[in-house]
Order: structure tokens, then sequence, then C-alpha cells
């Protein structure tokens, strides 16, 4: 992809996620959350506003791309497919928890296996927005970003990211505890905190040492996967596992631990 080509698909990827973050926002500090609570997940009237403010950015600079998400399902396109999830941390969105963001990434299809070329993250309540371009390195708020951690693994926080799959499998819940109990064993803390790219973004500052995603999830991995290789974290797959460490000792450590449970 030219850089021309890049440029304007991440210049509309920024609109998007402010338009869907900036609604969150508002709908946030409001203090009143519609939605219906399931047993595993929430799905709030804000899911489902906030991707139409993301939609509308993107279809009306590509109305020929495709897109993908959570509220509307899958469209088909012409070569892109934009991946959104317009509120990743519903549940801490709908119980007051300040950890939500908007997310996207664009997907080049006319690649195989089809890979995210620009990625944004939009956390609205501290105003960051966090930006990739494959090969292009990645920003916070426009300033360059390199990951870097200054901790090793004993002394460091791990985030753990369960995906739908796994919520919902009794089994691999199971196993997923499993793992957290073993990686609670090699560092000082492993948290939860339910918004995957909001890690993500911790993870590509260096305010994290790591993250391990179980059976990653369709809408916020490429997104933050493409951010995270952007800014210099190492990352490893085992299995349905994915590793990633600013640190190459300590991804390499975390990949260890993974494959020993």
């Amino acid at each position: 992809m030219d850089e021309v080509a890049s440029d304007r698909l991440a210049d509309v990827a920024e609109r998007a996620v402010r338009a869907g973050g900036d609604y969150l926002r508002d709908q946030f500090r409001n203090g009143h959350i519609e939605g219906e609570f399931g047993p595993d997940d929430v799905k709030a009237v804000a899911d489902r506003e906030a991707e139409r403010r993301v939609r509308a950015e993107i279809e009306a600079a590509f109305p020929d791309h495709g897109f993908h998400g959570e509220e509307a399902g899958r469209l088909a396109g012409e070569r892109y497919r934009w991946v959104v999830d317009p509120l990743d941390g519903t549940n801490n969105f709908a119980h007051g928890l300040p950890a939500f963001a908007t997310a996207l990434s664009v997907l080049d299809e006319e690649r195989e296996p089809a890979v995210p070329v620009v990625s944004a993250i939009y956390e609205p309540l501290p105003d960051s927005l966090y930006l990739a371009r494959r090969g292009g390195g990645a920003t916070v708020n426009g300033e360059p970003m390199r990951a870097r951690v200054h901790r090793d693994l004993a002394h460091g926080t791990v985030s753990f990211v369960l995906g739908d799959a796994a919520v919902r499998d009794p089994d691999l819940r199971a196993e997923s505890w499993e793992l957290q109990t073993e990686l609670h064993s090699h560092c000082k803390r492993v948290i939860n905190t339910w918004s995957p790219t909001v890690d993500w973004g911790l993870l590509a500052r260096g305010d994290l040492e790591g993250l391990v995603e179980f059976y990653p999830t369709t809408f916020e991995r490429p997104a933050g996967s493409l951010l995270a290789a952007e800014s210099g974290v190492v990352a490893h797959e085992v299995g349905e596992v994915y590793v990633a460490s600013p640190d190459p000792d300590v991804a390499d450590r975390l990949r260890e631990v993974v494959a020993s449970v």
C-alpha cells in the first residue's frame, strides 16, 4: 500500500473512532445506561449508536469498503474491510467503570490471509488516541510511540484477556483459570480490565510488562496486535493463546509459562 492510501485510511480511522468515543464519553458522564443484561454480557444501547456513528464516517469516505461490526455483522465490500468494536468494555461502561474504548482495524483482503494495515483505538475519558500503520509505526495523540519496560516479569504486571469463546465455554474458562493461576506465580500482578484494547494501549506505552490473550476475540485482536507490533512489542502465539511484551525475554518467558499449562 502506498503512503497516500495509508494516510487516508488512517485519517478516516481517527475520525471514526473519535465519533464513536466522543458519543460514549458524553453518555457515560450522563450516568444513565440503557441495555440488556445477560448472564455473561451486556448489550448497551450505546453500542449500537456508537457503531452507527463510526460506520457513518467510514461510509462517507469509502462507500465501497466492507464493514464488520459487533452490531451490524459482516457486510461485503471491495478490498478493505473495517472491523469495528464500537464499545470495547461494555460491562465496564454499563457499571460505571471508566475503562472503555472505541476501536477498529482496516484489513486488506487482497492479502492471504487478510491482514490489518491500519488500526485506531480511542479512549475518550483520558482522551488517548492510538494509531498504527503497518510498516509506518505507532503514535499516541500524534506522538511516536516505542514500547519500553523497566521491570522484569517477577516485578511486573500482566494483563490477562479472556476471549468471548472462552467466556461462554465452561471447559475453556476452567483452563483459563488454570493459566491465570500459573501466571500469578511468575509476576507481581495479573489484571483483568475487561477492555482488551485499553490494555493494548498500555502495553504499547510500556506501562504493562506483558499481555496474554486466551482465545482471541475477532473485533479487538487485529487493532491491538497491529498497535503492539508497530510500537515494538514482541509477540508469540501458542495455540489459541497470544502472548506479548515489549521485552523479548519477558515475551519468551510468558510463552514458556503458557506452553507449560
